[in-house]
């Protein structure tokens, strides 16, 4: 071979492993594709450009005001259970080459044989029974979408999110452009459309959540071993590798990991702007950074535009998971460190592994399913990830700085939702009734809070999670409205306890009427001076986890 064209061909790799590393999305190699595609974005004042995205930015009020909103995952990953990530994972027969697993962008996790193993000991062996043979075993028989969005109001939830598309590339509305979806198969549901309706009866705000991109599908799913190298099926092709399937698996290459395919990239713009288009979401979340360069600048500028109302304030909220200028940050199971500038969401799950899993949950001390640990029992024996406490204390966290949250509940297969959830969610509900006025409607005050907490001294400096951390008493929020302050206090610390508030001293803070207990009205005895506010804690707790005080500025 020519050296020159050898240096040529090694230089493309190492360009191409660059760009997985850096934006995982391959935009050098889809991007010349958009030149001859027609995109057909709304017309309006903002263009696909970061320039003019970052221009025309406005997180809308109503989603400033709203604090809590709910989301489910379910689909055809929920009728295996076991793995969130079922179909990424139950094609691995063994652990790939150090060559390919150094790549971030396969995602790779040490216990992904034991799902093979799982697999062929219930359903059989990969080339006989693939992910797409649970389609038809999918019925949803039990989905009531009407029940359940006045359901999650009643607990408090002021926008509702459905998911469009998980990373398994079968979508869960009437799609023009995949016929692999659930109006033509499995339970012969268009599900996203049922949602909206559904939202729309209740008054609630409605968001759809798309999992779908060159990063977490194309890469990701249905990758692994092609067929097993030993034993009574050794050399024989999984279903993925049958062309028949490419329209839900993709196109096979030789190489299991880069498949720059432009045509994904237009299929993934065709389907996210018809769910723009037909559906109308306020709320678009994609898991994950901006898909698809290009192609994701411009239906961002399509989503935004159509957004607009007609006095030109923006109305949709679009939330990826880097920060971009022009768009909300999204933290997974997380949260910030301080108050933040702008306004953010935090996505984070009650059950461990996003969907439901029974009690057949794949959990592992590497990690196990797809990263989700922190396991506790329900009374049912669901398994709870983080429980009703835990989820108000960093619901209130995250309002102070700023922030939303959004809380996934998975529905069992049969559309039925868990009564361990159910359990949690009414909790939740509870709580927000006598709390509700301090997070709702609310923004920040100057300061966050006070107290200990820090996610980067968190268990030794790891990566902080929302389930790893315990507040206390010591743990201090505020959050405020009109001429109001509000003081959470993440635990009780004591009938009749003196508590001294460092941030509300008569430097920062004048001119205050009354403090009370939110819960009943009470007014409660309160002194200040330059060094801080002292309240006297009521004779007795209402209500649990975290208790609310109202201060009134005259």
């Amino acid at each position: 071979m020519n050296i020159k064209i050898l240096l040529l061909i090694l230089s493309c790799y190492t360009l191409t492993v660059q760009a997985q590393h850096d934006d995982f999305g391959q935009d050098a190699l889809i991007n010349p594709s958009a030149t001859t595609f027609k995109f057909n974005i709304a017309p309006g004042p903002i263009k696909p450009t970061d320039a003019s995205i970052a221009a025309h930015y406005q997180c809308p009020e109503w989603f400033r005001d709203a604090k809590f909103g709910i989301y489910m995952h379910w689909g055809i990953n929920s009728i295996p259970g076991y793995d969130g990530h079922y179909g990424r994972w139950m094609y691995w027969y063994q652990e790939p080459d150090s060559a390919l697993r150094k790549y971030p962008i396969l995602g790779y996790r040490a216990h992904a044989p034991k799902v093979y193993q799982h697999h062929l000991k219930t359903y059989g062996h990969p080339s006989k029974f693939g992910y797409k043979d649970f389609i038809p075993m999918w019925k949803a028989d039990k989905f009531n979408a009407d029940s359940l969005a006045a359901f999650y109001k009643e607990v408090g939830a002021k926008f509702i999110g459905v998911m469009a598309v998980h990373h398994d590339n079968f979508d869960l509305y009437d799609s023009s452009h995949q016929p692999w979806n659930s109006v033509n198969m499995g339970p012969k549901i268009d599900i996203v459309g049922a949602w909206q309706k559904a939202c729309k009866k209740v008054g609630v705000h409605f968001a759809i959540s798309s999992h779908l991109s060159n990063y977490c599908h194309e890469h990701m799913f249905y990758q692994g071993t092609n067929a097993d190298p030993e034993g009574p099926y050794a050399g024989i092709p999984y279903d993925y590798m049958d062309p028949a399937y490419e329209g839900l698996y993709g196109k096979r290459t030789s190489d299991r990991i880069m498949r720059l395919e432009p045509e994904f990239a237009q299929s993934w713009y065709l389907r996210t702007k018809e769910l723009i288009d037909k559906y109308e979401p306020e709320l678009l979340y994609f898991d994950g950074p901006l898909p698809n360069g290009i192609y994701g600048q411009q239906l961002a500028a399509h989503f935004y535009n159509k957004n607009l109302s007609r006095k030109g304030v923006q109305n949709g909220v679009l939330t990826i998971k880097r920060v971009r200028e022009g768009y909300t940050l999204d933290r997974e199971c997380s949260g910030e460190d301080d108050l933040q500038k702008n306004p953010f969401l935090v996505d984070t799950t009650v059950n461990p592994g996003w969907f439901y899993m029974g009690n057949s949950l794949n959990i592992s001390k590497e990690g196990g399913d797809a990263g989700m640990g922190s396991v506790v029992q329900g009374k049912t024996k669901d398994k709870l990830r983080m429980t009703a406490g835990q989820i108000v204390d960093n619901l209130i966290d995250i309002v102070s700085k700023n922030g939303n949250m959004m809380l996934n509940v998975g529905l069992r297969a049969d559309g039925s939702l868990p009564e361990t959830f159910r359990d949690e969610l009414i909790k939740i509900g509870n709580w927000l009734k006598l709390n509700g006025e301090a997070i709702y409607d609310t923004r920040p005050f100057k300061v966050y809070g006070e107290g200990t907490f820090s996610i980067n001294a968190v268990a030794g400096k790891k990566k902080y999670a929302d389930y790893m951390y315990t507040f206390t008493a010591k743990d201090i929020r505020f959050t405020t409205k009109e001429n109001t302050i509000y003081i959470f206090i993440l635990d009780w610390p004591g009938n009749g306890k003196n508590i001294k508030i460092q941030n509300l001293n008569s430097k920062e803070i004048k001119n205050i009427q009354s403090v009370s207990f939110l819960a009943s009205g009470e007014k409660i005895k309160w002194e200040q001076d330059e060094n801080g506010l002292y309240i006297t804690m009521p004779s007795h707790p209402i209500g649990e986890y975290a208790y609310a005080f109202k201060v009134t500025i005259k």
